[in-house]
């Protein structure tokens, strides 16, 4: 806000709004068009607060739009690299949830308007040098304190609240979980048969669990959970042959890298789980549009990457 007071009023003290009047002011320039087209035809729906100077979701368009419009070899090199893996970008997606079915959150497979459900910030479709098709979902943070946490426990549609307090007991029987059948629910969420479908029980998809009291995914390990959840879905479905997740974080913000890094460590799928800060993949992003857009310049400003804050 500063930076923009300076830009604005020339006075870096001066008062200024930190909402932009339209969305589309929150994006690069050469990326407008892109995301106009793509808002306009459903195949990305907007936050109500994309225009917000700290939206996650213009952040995340910032981020990714350029391998979406672009020529995305540069930025494949990057992702087979971090992964370890040689790949190759087929498409790019934002707010990417598959199917209803895969989680079963919803009623049916495609979201009414209110419906909520488990999205990926970002979906990049990979195929890997073998014709495996691979996809890595990733969570974009901007200054956000931490991650949505679980509204079962607290809802009043919550009449068992024992495994909620218990880990030993939550991983005994998981099928107790109250966001298994929230109330008004029409049928079952997935979420703890797709882990252990994956790997034969609850507690041996998490072996590092040790340090909760009460269930761990309560709080700020909700949301990686739920990605994670639809990542291993989008394979048991056959949609994919692989997959990866990551988090894609403002390099400083303080307080998402600590809950990600702690879920990763508890998980079986460790490998398949990476985080990076957003500056470093601003050159191999940068590399996939015009260098006459300058891209990565604009993001480091923007967003004051690799800058201190005065």
């Amino acid at each position: 806000m500063r930076r923009r007071a300076l830009v604005e009023h020339g006075d870096r003290s001066a008062r200024t709004s930190p909402l932009w009047p339209d969305w589309r002011a929150n994006l690069h320039p050469s990326l407008r068009p892109l995301a106009k087209q793509r808002v306009a035809s459903g195949e990305l729906p907007l936050h109500g607060y994309a225009h917000a100077l700290n939206s996650s979701q213009a952040f995340a368009m910032n981020l990714f739009l350029p391998v979406a419009g672009g020529a995305p070899s540069a930025f494949a090199a990057w992702v087979g690299r971090a992964v370890g893996l040689h790949v190759a970008i087929e498409s790019v997606d934002l707010e990417y949830y598959g199917s209803g079915d895969l989680l079963c959150e919803i009623p049916g497979p495609e979201p009414g308007p209110h419906d909520k459900l488990t999205a990926a910030d970002v979906a990049v479709h990979l195929v890997d040098g073998d014709g495996r098709r691979g996809v890595l979902l990733i969570e974009v943070k901007l200054t956000e304190g931490g991650f949505t946490t679980c509204g079962g426990i607290d809802s009043r549609g919550n009449r068992d609240r024992a495994p909620c307090l218990d880990a030993d007991l939550f991983f005994r029987e998981p099928a107790r979980c109250y966001l298994r059948h929230p109330y008004r629910a029409t049928r079952d969420r997935r979420y703890w048969r797709i882990f252990e479908q994956a790997h034969g029980s609850l507690r041996a998809a998490f072996p590092g669990q040790a340090e909760h009291a009460g269930c761990p995914f309560a709080g700020d390990w909700q949301q990686p959970m739920r990605n994670h959840a639809l990542a291993l879905a989008m394979q048991q479905a056959g949609l994919v042959d692989f997959w990866h997740l990551a988090l894609v974080h403002h390099d400083d913000n303080p307080d998402v890298p600590g809950p990600w890094d702690a879920y990763r460590r508890c998980a079986a799928d460790a490998e398949s789980l990476h985080r990076w800060p957003a500056s470093s993949l601003l050159p191999a992003l940068a590399a996939c549009v015009p260098a006459a857009d300058d891209h990565e310049g604009w993001m480091r400003a923007r967003y004051v990457l690799d800058a201190e804050v005065e």
